[in-house]
């Protein structure tokens, strides 16, 4: 076997002949001294063959890691010579190996650290190959931008179910201090049975949703038969429009964030007239830091507050029947057919007219409002859940690379991490040793 070859492809490079390495065992690193080959060479200007040498130009080129050895470095004598095509000037040769973008680093090197970025923050791929930070950076995006043509749905992929939801981007700084900062969010489509993110856009509104619904083809939207959202009109008309086949389905998690908003308003009216009788025992259970105990499954807490708890719904009648009114609300979306949810909706709706809560009979209004959407969940069991935990994903990852300013940046990241943006689903294999012309 001819190893010289073997180290020649396994590193990536091409036309070239190794005439001395040297190996560095305590720093992990090797240097590779090579040489084009002179019939291989070509002018870099027009590509015709260079028929004579003028000199042997120098050059330092990092390469991927090989096998123990993590740091690589190459050095390169190019060949310029003089082309005939060109009028006889001294060109230097084509180096075919080494990425058009970053000059210093090879092909290998480039697709190797860019595969890593897909599950790693750029600083820290930097700092495991002792890199740039900001070429690191530099060399993710001009990935992003080369593979976004490529990026398909697989055949396979089930439509069925899909969900939509915002994710906060940023928060502008203020313009005044009478000004609050202008929050910017991005919506993702997500397919639910894939748990990815197959498009995003900016805001949200319902531009924002049907930007990512046109890039569905037509038979694409018709295979869409349930659709998640939470409570928001703008969304909810545009699949309307869209995807004449979906049932939409608004979102438990969403409900239930209505439903605790309503009874924590009801807790801060009661919390304000404990402070005016100046009620110990009540002001410090209703206080904001005791909010979520009022609201938590009885089997969950302590003896010591369900003891308190108990007394709390002896002395206030209106925090007793909130806490009805919750138990009863979530109990009804349990249920799982229809004629029941309807029966129970009523039996709701009408303990909420006798509590005479006014947070409870707007939120019973809100309910009415969206009662249909709400019958497609209790049919379908559809919620965002799988938007909110992709949503999770992307905070950490916003996190981890301490802030995003750069939106389209931002929006490609999360098709990378989350969606089909990746060399896990778009083929670059041959992306180790040359980009394909058409996307060069």
């Amino acid at each position: 076997m001819d190893f010289s070859n073997f180290i020649i492809k396994a590193i990536g490079l091409q036309d070239v002949v190794i005439e001395k390495i040297e190996e560095i065992v305590s720093n992990l690193s090797l240097k590779i001294t090579v040489r084009q080959k002179k019939d291989k060479c070509n002018c870099h200007h027009c590509g015709s063959p260079l028929w004579s040498i003028h000199e042997w130009n120098e050059r330092t080129i990092k390469g991927p890691p090989f096998g123990a050895f993590l740091y690589v470095t190459i050095i390169l004598y190019q060949l310029r010579g003089r082309c005939h095509i060109c009028e006889d000037q001294v060109r230097s040769a084509k180096v075919s190996f080494v990425h058009p973008d970053f000059q210093n680093m090879t092909f290998s090197l480039c697709e190797l650290a860019g595969r890593l970025m897909e599950e790693m923050p750029c600083d820290a791929v930097a700092r495991f190959l002792k890199l740039n930070p900001k070429t690191m950076w530099n060399l993710d995006q001009v990935r992003m931008k080369r593979m976004m043509p490529l990026m398909k749905l697989p055949e396979d992929i089930d439509l069925s179910k899909m969900s939509a939801d915002e994710v906060h981007f940023r928060t502008m700084p203020k313009e005044s201090s009478l000004k609050r900062g202008e929050v910017k969010f991005i919506t993702n489509l997500v397919c639910y049975k894939a748990s990815k993110v197959l498009a995003n856009a900016s805001g949200r509104d319902a531009g924002a949703l049907l930007a990512c619904l046109k890039t569905l083809s037509p038979t694409q939207l018709l295979q869409i038969k349930s659709f998640a959202v939470d409570m928001h009109d703008p969304f909810i008309s545009v699949v309307k429009k869209l995807c004449p086949n979906a049932e939409i389905s608004v979102d438990r998690y969403h409900l239930a964030e209505k439903v605790n908003e309503a009874f924590d308003e009801v807790r801060k009216i009661e919390f304000k007239k404990a402070q005016e009788k100046n009620d110990i025992f009540q002001e410090g259970m209703l206080s904001p830091s005791r909010r979520f105990v009022l609201v938590e499954i009885e089997k969950k807490l302590s003896k010591r507050d369900t003891k308190m708890l108990d007394r709390l719904k002896e002395l206030n009648k209106n925090i007793l029947n909130g806490m009805i009114l919750v138990e009863l609300f979530h109990k009804m979306l349990d249920k799982t057919d229809v004629t029941e949810f309807r029966k129970s909706l009523v039996l709701w709706k009408a303990l909420v007219i006798e509590s005479n809560l006014k947070p409870f009979m707007r939120l019973a209004k809100t309910i009415s409002k969206y009662e249909s959407y709400i019958e497609t969940y209790i049919k379908s069991k559809l919620t965002t859940a799988v938007s909110e935990g992709l949503n999770n994903k992307i905070k950490t990852l916003r996190r981890m690379g301490y802030g995003y300013t750069n939106e389209e940046s931002y929006k490609s990241k999360i098709l990378q991490r989350c969606g089909y943006l990746n060399s896990r689903f778009i083929k670059t294999n041959g992306w180790f040793w040359s980009i394909p012309e058409h996307l060069a």
